[in-house]
């Protein structure tokens, strides 16, 4: 009879145990925290506080487009944040706590849009590393996007903002052509002392000339030989960097 007694004690205390789990509301579950966008991302757009694959991202991604086309439409000096933010459906408010001035909004469009996300080449040889290169260069610039601001820093240059935001950039858009070509010559495809930016240069403004003054065909074999052209002349030494030559000397007074 005892036993009997614990026994049915101890379903009851079960039993009282279960219905009040039953009853005890549980504690919700917080959803995971969003990522926080990688470094590269944030620099690139300039976004503050911008949480990976949430309503900030998204927010900074309508901006940007938003601002390539507004930057396509109006150009710099007649660009207007408000418009900016009519466009990607956000208060200005919105943009401006991202992007406090114009030429900071300017400066992440150019790099979300022109920057190259892709790791530099290495195949091996430095004249595919470059085809590589320029062909991404031709993609991006072949966008609406890429060429409403291109078309943009050609008729703008002369402002001091533009100017200013183009030096800015210029490194960044540089680096991975600079690292291409250092690699090469590194492997001795390219003599030491070679001019890595003279022939960055060479290559970018032959392409940049073709496709927004003169509209002329920049397809893969009009690159192949542009590119043909400058890393064989840079092979035989023409982009030595070289000594200016010596000052003339003063002319005698009688001789002025």
């Amino acid at each position: 009879m005892d036993r009997a007694a614990s026994i049915g004690g101890a379903v009851v205390v079960e039993w009282r145990a279960l219905a009040m789990r039953s009853v005890t509301p549980s504690t919700p579950r917080e959803p995971p925290p969003a990522e926080p966008v990688p470094e590269a991302e944030r620099r690139r757009t300039g976004a503050r506080g911008a949480r990976h694959g949430g309503r900030s991202e998204r927010v900074v991604r309508a901006v940007m487009h938003a601002a390539a086309a507004e930057i396509a439409r109006a150009g710099y000096a007649a660009l207007r944040v408000e418009d900016v933010a009519a466009r990607a459906g956000v208060n200005k408010t919105t943009v401006y706590r991202r992007w406090p001035t114009k030429a900071e909004l300017v400066r992440a469009t150019l790099r979300s849009v022109v920057e190259d996300r892709d790791p530099p080449p290495d195949t091996g040889a430095v004249r595919l590393d470059l085809l590589e290169l320029v062909r991404r260069f031709v993609a991006v610039a072949s966008t609406p996007e890429g060429q409403g601001i291109s078309r943009m820093l050609l008729a703008e240059l002369h402002v001091p903002e533009v100017d200013a935001l183009v030096r800015t950039l210029r490194d960044e858009r540089l680096a991975p052509w600079r690292e291409v070509l250092a690699r090469g010559v590194a492997r001795g495809e390219l003599p030491p002392g070679t001019d890595l930016d003279l022939l960055v240069e060479m290559i970018r403004g032959t392409v940049t000339n073709r496709l927004f003054r003169l509209h002329a065909p920049v397809d893969d074999g009009v690159l192949e030989s542009i590119v043909d052209v400058v890393v064989l002349g840079a092979k035989g030494g023409g982009a030595l960097r070289r000594a200016p030559p010596p000052a003339a000397p003063p002319r005698p007074p009688h001789q002025r």
